[in-house]
């Protein structure tokens, strides 16, 4: 069984859309600076940042 079942192509839409959002604005990541990619876009319109190195 899967995590989520949804009955129509709207509703998987839907949430696969929130969880873009998510992704993207208010999540933060810790390889750029513990910023949400949104807000690095946004500073990096302005002047240039710095990315941190991620070591695997």
């Amino acid at each position: 069984m899967s995590r989520y079942e949804f009955q129509t192509y709207g509703e998987a839409y839907q949430a696969v859309s929130e969880y873009i959002r998510y992704y993207n604005e208010p999540r933060i990541h810790s390889s750029i600076r513990d910023l949400s990619p949104y807000e690095v876009y946004e500073k990096n319109q302005k002047q240039p940042i710095s990315i941190k190195a991620v070591r695997v």
